[in-house]
Parts: structure tokens; sequence; C-alpha cells
């Protein structure tokens, strides 16, 4: 995993300015005791963290996370993390949901707008099998 300062600390404000407007709640999930690029995630999230005193910033190696997502999901309101962990976890919380197919999806760019789906794809191995509906997603 390689990551460049300037790209965590987008993706960081992107989590921060939601956390803003929600609960005023960021989970920042990492392995900064293990990895060296978790490190750098959580240096600059400690960074962008001064300039959001109002939200309340929670690091969690991602092995704890996954467990307290089961145990106590209510506890996160805005979670943010790299690609790897972002994807385990989220497979993880489809069972909130009740099936994988339920949850969404999000690219966010830079200031342009996100590409916004559901997390499964478009199915296009299921086409013309009359076997799903093509615009329920």
């Amino acid at each position: 995993m390689i990551y460049s300062r300037e790209e965590v600390e987008r993706i960081v404000r992107v989590a921060f300015d939601i956390a803003r407007k929600r609960n005023k709640r960021l989970t920042s999930v990492d392995k900064a005791n293990i990895l060296e690029s978790s490190r750098l995630w959580r240096e600059v999230t400690n960074a962008v963290a001064q300039e959001y005193p109002q939200v309340k910033l929670v690091h969690l190696y991602v092995d704890n996370a996954a467990m307290q997502l089961v145990l106590n999901p209510r506890q996160f309101d805005v979670v943010v993390t790299s690609n790897l962990f972002g994807d385990i976890l989220s497979d993880e919380a489809a069972i909130l949901t009740g099936s994988i197919g339920m949850l969404p999806s999000a690219s966010l760019g830079g200031k342009m707008f996100g590409l916004y789906e559901p997390v499964h794809g478009s199915a296009p191995d299921l086409a013309g099998k009359d076997v799903a509906n093509p615009i329920a997603a």
C-alpha cells in the first residue's frame, strides 16, 4: 500500500467534513503499530484533526475495529480508513443490513462529483438471464 501525504489528507478532510455535519464523531482505522503506511495515515489524520476541534477523533487498530463493528456497531458514525481495510470492514458491516447487496458505495474525487453505486456493482454476469431487476440498483 502506497499512499502520499496529500492523498491521505484529501481523504481524511472529506471524512472530517462529513463528521462535522453529522454527529461530530470520526473513527480512523489503521494498523499503525505494524504498518508504515498506517503510521503516515495516523500522523496525517492527527494533523488534520487540529483543524476540526469540534469533531471527536478516535483511532482504532483494524483488528479491534472489526471486533467492535460486531459487538457495538452503534458506536460508529463516520469511519475513515485505507482502501484495503475499508473493503474488509464494509463487507463485514453488510451483516448489519442483512446483505452485501444493500450497501452503498461512493468513489469521491477532489472537487468533482462522486460516483455512487451499490457495492455489488452492476453485475454484468447476470445480464440476459432474467434473474435481476436492471433498474433496482
